[in-house]
C-alpha cells in the first residue's frame, strides 16, 4: 500500500526519492483546494477598505457568483483546520520510524518555508507604507510596526494573539511551527508508546486550547496536527488495509456527520473536520494506485501551488486596492465574475511562477547549505522534507 507525502507545505522530488515513499498525491490536492477555498474566504478584503476596516453592509450578497460559492465565501477559514490535519498525517507517516537527524529536519523547515515568507513579507512592508503615503492608512490590516514586523521576521507573528498584521494568512503557518517543534521532539516517546499516547496528546491539546485558546492558536493547531498523526498511525496498524480501513472511513465520517447534527459549529470543529476529512484522507491514500494517472498529475500541480496562493493571494490583493483607490470603490469592481475569474487567475498563476522559479531554487539551495556536514553526507539522515 502506498504511503501518504504531501501536507499544509507539500514535499519536493528529490526529497521523496530519497525518504522512498511513494507520493500521495490525492492528498496534496486537497491541499491545493484548501488554499483556494481560503483565498475565496479572504474575498471579503475587497468589500473593507476603509479607514475603519468595517465591511460594507450586505457584502455577501455583493458577491459573485454567491449562491454558488457561499460555503466556500462563508467557511473558507476553515481550510486551515484542513492543513493542519493533513501536516500531522505526513508527518507522522514520514517521521515516525525513520532515524533523521534534527538539523536535517529543521534545515529543511527552514529551506522550504523562510524565503517565500520573507519575500512576502517584504512585498506587504512596502505596499503597507505605500497606502500609508497615498491613503493615510493600511488597508486590510490595522497593524503595522516595528514590534510585529520583528514577530513576523522570526515567524513568530501569532504565537501570542495580537490580531493580524502584514501578511496576515501567515499567521497560521508561524503557529504550526511551534507543533513542528513539539512533534519532532516527542516522536521517539510516541513510536514507544504509539497510539494511546497520540490520543493523550490531543486531548491534551484540546483542554489547553479551551483554557488558553483566547491568547495563542499553537493548542487548536496542535490539536488538529496530532490528530492526524493518530489517523496516520490507525492507517499503519492492522486497521488499514481492506474492509478494516473502510469500516473506519465510514466510521469516522458518520461520527463526524453525527456530531455536526448534534452539536452543530462546536462539533463540526471539534469531531466534523477530524471525521469527514480523516474518512477522505484514508480513502484516497487507499485509491491513489489506482487513480488516473492525469488526475495524480493534476493534483500534485495544485498542491505545489499551495503555499503560493497562500501567501501570494494577500500581497496582490493589496496592489489591486492601492491602484484602485482612492477613485473607485475595490467593491464595486469586485461584485463582477470577471473581476473574482480574473483574481483567481492571477493568484494561481503568480504562485506556479513562485514555486518554480524562486521557491523550488531557493529551498535545494539552502537544503544544500543548512543540511551540510555529516548530516548531509548521510543518505539515511536527509528525510523527505514537508513543504
Amino acid at each position: 500500500m502506498t504511503r501518504a507525502r504531501g501536507s499544509a507545505e507539500g514535499v519536493g522530488r528529490a526529497e521523496r526519492r530519497t525518504a522512498g515513499t511513494p507520493y500521495l498525491s490525492l492528498v496534496d490536492g486537497v491541499r491545493g483546494v484548501a488554499a483556494l477555498a481560503v483565498l475565496l474566504y479572504h474575498y471579503v478584503h475587497f468589500f473593507m477598505t476603509g479607514p475603519d476596516y468595517r465591511r460594507v453592509p450586505g457584502y455577501l450578497e455583493l458577491y459573485p457568483a454567491h449562491d454558488v460559492l457561499q460555503p466556500f465565501y462563508r467557511y473558507g477559514f476553515c481550510a486551515v483546520q484542513v492543513f493542519w490535519l493533513i501536516s500531522g498525517f505526513v508527518f507522522a507517516h514520514v517521521y515516525y520510524g525513520h532515524r533523521g537527524g534534527t538539523r536535517s529536519f529543521f534545515a529543511n523547515r527552514l529551506a522550504r518555508l523562510y524565503p517565500l515568507h520573507l519575500l512576502t513579507l517584504l512585498v506587504v512592508a512596502a505596499l503597507q507604507l505605500a497606502a500609508l503615503h497615498r491613503l493615510g492608512y493600511t488597508p486590510i490590516y490595522r497593524n503595522f510596526d516595528w514590534q510585529d514586523f520583528g514577530l513576523q521576521l522570526f515567524m513568530a507573528g501569532d504565537w501570542q494573539r495580537r490580531g493580524m498584521s502584514f501578511n496576515g494568512p501567515f499567521w497560521s503557518v508561524s503557529v504550526e511551527i511551534v507543533i513542528y517543534t513539539a512533534f519532532w521532539f516527542s516522536r521517539g516517546v510516541v513510536a514507544r508508546l504509539g497510539l494511546p499516547l497520540l490520543v493523550a496528546m490531543v486531548a491534551g491539546c484540546h483542554f489547553a486550547d479551551a483554557s488558553w485558546g483566547g491568547a495563542t492558536r499553537i493548542f487548536s493547531c496542535g490539536f488538529y496536527f496530532f490528530s492526524g498523526s493518530a489517523l496516520c498511525l490507525l492507517w499503519r496498524s492492522s486497521w488499514g488495509a481492506g474492509w478494516r480501513l473502510a469500516w473506519l472511513a465510514l466510521a469516522l465520517a458518520a461520527a463526524g456527520a453525527g456530531a455536526i447534527a448534534q452539536w452543530g459549529w462546536w462539533g463540526w470543529s471539534v469531531f466534523g473536520i477530524i471525521g469527514l476529512f480523516g474518512a477522505l484522507f484514508l480513502g484516497l491514500a487507499t485509491v491513489e494506485l489506482r487513480a488516473p494517472a492525469w488526475l495524480r498529475r493534476a493534483c500534485e500541480w495544485l498542491g505545489e501551488n499551495t503555499y503560493g496562493v497562500y501567501l501570494w493571494h494577500f500581497p496582490i490583493q493589496l496592489t489591486i486596492i492601492l491602484v484602485l483607490l482612492p477613485g473607485i470603490a475595490p467593491q464595486t469592481v469586485a461584485q463582477n465574475g470577471w473581476f473574482l475569474a480574473l483574481f483567481v487567475a492571477l493568484v494561481v498563476t503568480v504562485a506556479r511562477v513562485s514555486f518554480v522559479y524562486i521557491e523550488r531554487p531557493m529551498r535545494d539551495v539552502l537544503r544544500r547549505h543548512l543540511a551540510s556536514g555529516r548530516h548531509h553526507a548521510k543518505r539515511g539522515d536527509k528525510p523527505a522534507a514537508v513543504r
